[in-house]
């Protein structure tokens, strides 16, 4: 098969209003901006990538980005793109210009070229990578005061939602408590909580909050603490499961590392699941987190970082190759969305294509 040829790149910035001011990390922000990258060959394909890093999540600066970006063209103009899908991810996982780029730039080069290439064998970016395109579940954002986190819940309860991530790690433990407490009085058999600490909390408090919230209905807590080497402590005194998210910037998976060199979290007990932000990662180094995570019987939980819908349907279609209950309940921050999760929290398959 002859590989596609880049032949035009494109960029345009946008900005997509949320209903209300949204803190994240501690930055307050008004809108989401970014840009779309877009590639097209001459036999008229084209794919976009969207290149938005946040602010208090993201490494990069937003200097940064635009020095990446403006080096784009010069490495992709007359790029070819292999048809065959393991010698694609090969060509990606050793690009330098793309190992090189900031992880924003690197995920909208990556999701457009494997676009292109899904494109081309008439597939969706799941079937392509070698999933099967199903319906993917979604857990439902629950964040702000207790009466915004119980009126929530209780709306997305009704609608059919069964899995809720709250964030905690709040001053007063005691309020993060309650509300858990009174979300475990409605929670039907089937349905639990996703908690998100954010290394908020020193081991002591995150061990008060543990013991005083229990394990009950709780499928895992992200990042309780802020220092990795006190996890396998807070697990064994508390024995409520962790997920990583924010660690994962700092720690490359082992799974390409030379000489099958272990992953640096393989050992970690209480560890059951990798929160992978792609936005934030890469999109390939999110696939190989995704492989690790099957190899050590960990989940793989996509999670979104507040994408517009260019960047959000790539990462509906990684939770479908992944199999695992997705973070992706962030639509409904925008004005004028038009969700693609359902008010059940379920994506629908057409909507992956």
């Amino acid at each position: 098969m002859q590989p596609l040829i880049i032949n035009q790149i494109d960029f345009s910035p946008f900005k997509i209003p949320f209903l209300s001011p949204l803190t994240v990390a501690g930055i307050t922000t008004r809108e989401r901006s970014g840009f779309y990258l877009t590639l097209k060959t001459p036999d008229g394909l084209s794919a976009q990538g969207e290149i938005a890093p946040l602010e208090g999540l993201s490494q990069e600066t937003i200097r940064r980005v635009k020095h990446d970006l403006k080096e784009v063209p010069s490495y992709l103009k007359e790029f070819k793109i292999p048809l065959q899908k393991d010698e694609l991810l090969e060509v990606l996982r050793h690009e330098p210009n793309i190992l090189n780029a900031c992880a924003s730039v690197r995920f909208a080069v990556e999701s457009a070229i494997l676009l292109l290439a899904s494109k081309a064998a008439n597939q969706s970016l799941v079937e392509f990578l070698g999933g099967n395109l199903k319906d993917v579940q979604t857990a439902v954002l629950l964040q702000g005061n207790y009466q915004e986190v119980m009126a929530d819940f209780k709306r997305f309860a009704q609608e059919g939602v069964k899995v809720f991530k709250l964030k905690v790690g709040d001053r007063n433990i005691a309020l993060d408590v309650k509300k858990i407490n009174d979300i475990r009085v409605f929670l039907e058999e089937e349905s639990y909580l996703r908690l998100d600490g954010n290394r908020k909390w020193t081991f002591k408090e995150a061990c008060i909050f543990a013991q005083l919230a229990g394990n009950q209905k709780i499928d895992f807590i992200e990042e309780p603490i802020d220092d990795l080497s006190q996890l396998d402590a807070f697990y064994q005194q508390t024995r409520m499961r962790v997920a990583l998210d924010e660690t994962l910037k700092v720690v490359r998976s082992g799974i390409r590392a030379p000489g099958r060199c272990s992953s640096p979290l393989a050992d970690h007990e209480g560890v059951i699941a990798y929160v992978l932000k792609p936005m934030i990662l890469g999109l390939i180094p999110s696939l190989d987190w995704i492989e690790e995570a099957k190899q050590l019987r960990r989940k793989a939980v996509i999670s979104s970082a507040y994408e517009s819908p260019v960047g959000f349907k790539v990462l509906a279609n990684l939770a479908c190759l992944s199999g695992h209950i997705a973070g992706l309940g962030t639509e409904r921050w925008f004005k004028n969305a038009k969700p693609i999760v359902g008010e059940n929290g379920i994506i629908k398959k057409e909507s992956l294509v």
